[in-house]
């Protein structure tokens, strides 16, 4: 009997460890269908309902992100957290829902920007795009230009070392951008359609090179932002 009796447990604790991996990756996949992405959002603690329309859905998120308090087990996680609040921004401003911040050395964030190619019209306006080029026309940003870079035998424009968090893996246009700025660059959530880091040695040689010397890696933040995030990304199937 005994044999049979520890089968028998065996097959019971099985699936039940199983399930949180898979339910794990299933709130992290690439949503196929506007239902798909709502089973997703259904699964975050924003108490979202299958009914819920787009506009109730990003309230919905909007009340959770303005209570939520940064996790100190995750050292980047108010960085995150602010990439994804720039994101829900950008949503709720009908455009695709992704967003970025930039830090000095001391924590301080010193400005952030999200997607806006919808609602100006700009093809370039991706998050990390817009995000410097409206710092790097900003006063402050006197205080981080490089002298002379490119024809002076450099190749980064920023003198200091920043960070970027950017709620989303950057696309091969932000990713090349980042690069040139010179800042290291980190991410809420992956980029399954077009995220770039991965995929950096499809780059030409001196693109590749350049990409390497700042890392471009995920944020260390608490699992829910990087499914918010996630979410987010996707909201233009809403």
């Amino acid at each position: 009997m005994r044999p049979l009796l520890a089968l028998y447990l065996f097959l019971l604790v099985i699936p039940a460890l199983a399930q949180p991996a898979d339910s794990l990756n299933q709130a992290n996949k690439t949503p196929t269908d506007r239902a798909d992405l709502i089973r997703q959002l259904v699964a975050l603690p924003c108490g979202i309902q299958p009914t819920d329309t787009k506009a109730t859905v990003l309230q919905k998120i909007k009340a959770y992100v303005a209570t939520y308090k940064p996790n100190p087990a995750f050292t980047e996680d108010r960085f995150s957290l602010a990439a994804v609040q720039q994101a829900l921004t950008g949503a709720l401003r009908g455009g695709y829902g992704i967003g970025a911040v930039l830090v000095d050395g001391q924590g301080r964030i010193l400005h952030g920007a999200y997607n806006a190619q919808l609602q100006t019209g700009r093809s370039d306006l991706h998050a990390e795009m817009n995000l410097l080029t409206e710092f790097e026309s900003l006063p402050q940003f006197r205080k981080y230009r490089a002298k002379g870079n490119f024809t002076g035998g450099g190749n980064t424009i920023y003198t200091e070392q920043l960070k970027l968090y950017t709620s989303a893996e950057p696309c091969p246009m932000c990713f090349v951008r980042v690069a040139i700025a010179g800042v290291d660059t980190r991410y809420v959530t992956t980029g399954p359609d077009d995220g770039m880091n991965a995929r950096a040695q499809c780059l030409p040689p001196f693109w590749y090179q350049l990409s390497q010397k700042h890392k471009v890696q995920a944020a260390t933040n608490a699992p829910v932002l990087q499914q918010l995030a996630h979410c987010l990304f996707y909201s233009f199937l809403l």
